[in-house]
């Protein structure tokens, strides 16, 4: 398994140099609205299944396969997450994240980095992961499909599934 791992990567790098000719460094901004899963979350001593969540991103790609990127997003409905003993309340929580994006085929990337989620109760570290699939509807214009992990100091996690609308603001002549 690692074999065939470290093969498709140098395979994937050799690919990546050929279009790495015609790179031009170029900003991206995006909206997301998504839907995010808090396991165990709770409201008023209900379960809560979907949390509704907007998001935004800009990121700046310095490589044909590689960009670094501000994300955030922001959970609009208040939750209680069991914290140990503790119960930690949720309002609103807001959370941004710097990442690094790997754009392993044209319309797929995957990201990683670090964050903080700020709330008024308590805020998190976090360290949030994904996946991004657009579809370009033109030069200047993508609709993508997400799917973000979030563990937020082994207090909780969160899943969120969004869709994600891109549009290329700068790019380099």
């Amino acid at each position: 398994m690692l074999l065939v791992s470290i093969s498709w990567f140098i395979c994937t790098l050799a690919n990546a140099q050929e279009g790495d000719k015609e790179h031009r460094p170029k900003i991206r901004g995006a909206i997301m609205m998504a839907n995010s899963h808090v396991p165990n979350a709770t409201e008023g001593g209900k379960e809560v299944v979907i949390i509704p969540t907007w998001g935004f991103d800009v990121d700046y790609y310095f490589h044909a396969r590689w960009s670094v990127a501000l994300q955030g997003d922001i959970k609009l409905q208040s939750f209680e997450v069991e914290d140990g003993q503790a119960t930690l309340e949720r309002t609103n929580p807001f959370a941004i994240a710097g990442v690094l994006h790997y754009h392993a085929l044209r319309h797929w990337s995957f990201y990683l980095g670090p964050g903080y989620e700020f709330e008024s109760h308590k805020n998190l570290f976090l360290v949030k992961a994904g996946t991004e699939y657009s579809f370009e509807i033109s030069e200047d214009f993508e609709i993508a499909l997400n799917l973000i992990y979030e563990n937020k100091e082994e207090v909780y996690d969160a899943w969120t599934f969004g869709v994600a609308f891109n549009k290329k603001l700068w790019e380099k002549r």
